[in-house]
């Protein structure tokens, strides 16, 4: 663990930021105020459009404020808050740090946190100011932990806890056997259990690891994981204890995690922490064994992009190819686009303070969707 001593509250960052979006943001301004671009349309519903003249393509729902706000992210785009009428989009004219926004939150006191690639900003529903953290770092994913530390998590330099003096960097010399000396890790997703645990899963090789405030713990896959290449990284290399072997075959145990690669990650009303794994469909871990969830299930994607868990107690799983599987616990049920999904590459999804279901896509796709209907929510590109 290294730790910094913050000397100036207000840094000025510049970080390089290549990265997928996911799903978290607050706060309202007035819709008139200057500078700050509406949607205001007199179609049957507003939609997010394009104010940089950006190619992007993945929107990334954020957030649920606390007054019920939704905010989404767009990379090149800023980010957008939308009130049930209209979609406010802030970017530099309006103080914002960076147009490539990763990830957004709301902290205990209120204000609006938006990881870019230029750092932290804190909006506190009137201002934007930069928030103090290293001008090296590129941001993932953050979360405010129960006893009010910010965490983030960065692009190949580990995480980071900032306790509103120090910042303590952790997993930025995490040596291990499996992912090929890439020591510095891609965090994508934080997460933390009621049990007050805190997740961190990794997008290079490095699975996930808990930690319980003193000691992180590594889940990764079985020795035949990799010996049969499932990491797809060829491990017939001198920093490797393994070698590849044609006749090793796969099968998920339960005492192992079911994949090294970990897009995110979700726990449910019964405390199981769920995972969505690269190639191996879902993973589910109950406190002592892992459950693979496939295509044995019915599951019938590789991988997996976000899990959430509905008023219903009903899961949503995000695949970036066929779109999104409907999960009781017993059977699966697809949505694609013939169902009226606005495309089948789908990163994220949110929750609605109604029950509504939000689905960010790929190519400037947003989708709503209200049990029976999807809508589409973007000047989408076809």
């Amino acid at each position: 663990m290294t730790t910094y001593k913050i000397k100036n509250p207000i840094i000025s960052l510049l970080l390089v930021f290549i990265f997928f979006t996911s799903c978290n943001g607050q706060t309202s301004t007035s819709k008139t105020t200057n500078n700050i671009n509406s949607t205001d349309t007199t179609e049957q519903h507003p939609k997010i459009v394009r104010t940089q003249g950006t190619q992007s393509e993945v929107v990334g729902c954020q957030l649920l404020d606390k007054d019920g706000n939704l905010w989404f992210s767009i990379s090149g785009e800023g980010a957008y808050r939308y009130d049930g009428k209209i979609f406010t989009n802030f970017t530099t004219k309006n103080g914002l740090c960076s147009n490539n926004v990763s990830a957004i939150i709301q902290d205990k006191s209120g204000n609006i946190l938006i990881g870019t690639n230029n750092g932290i900003c804190k909006y506190d529903g009137k201002s934007f100011t930069k928030f103090p953290v290293p001008d090296t770092l590129s941001i993932t994913c953050m979360l405010e932990d129960k006893d009010e530390n910010l965490w983030f998590g960065t692009m190949g330099k580990g995480i980071y806890r900032y306790n509103g003096k120090t910042l303590d960097n952790f997993l930025n010399s995490n040596k291990q056997e499996y992912n090929l000396g890439e020591n510095n890790q891609l965090i994508l997703d934080i997460l933390q259990d009621k049990n007050g645990n805190l997740w961190f899963s990794s997008w290079n090789g490095g699975g996930v690891w808990r930690f319980d405030g003193i000691n992180f713990k590594n889940f990764l896959p079985s020795a035949d994981y990799y010996k049969a290449n499932q990491d797809k990284r060829n491990f017939n290399n001198p920093q490797s204890t393994f070698e590849i072997s044609p006749s090793t075959t796969y099968s998920p145990l339960q005492d192992h995690i079911t994949d090294d690669m970990i897009f995110s990650m979700t726990e449910d009303n019964l405390g199981n922490i769920w995972f969505a794994t690269r190639n191996h469909g879902i993973c589910r871990y109950n406190g002592k064994t892992f459950t693979s969830i496939g295509r044995n299930e019915g599951f019938n994607s590789g991988g997996a992009m976000a899990i959430l868990q509905d008023n219903k107690n009903n899961f949503w799983i995000t695949t970036a190819d066929i779109g999104v599987w409907f999960y009781d616990g017993k059977t699966f049920k697809n949505f694609t686009e013939n169902d009226g999904l606005v495309n089948n590459a789908v990163m994220s999804v949110l929750k609605d303070k109604n029950g509504n279901l939000w689905f960010g896509t790929k190519w400037f796709g947003l989708s709503r969707f209200d049990g029976k209907t999807f809508t589409t929510f973007s000047q989408y590109d076809n």
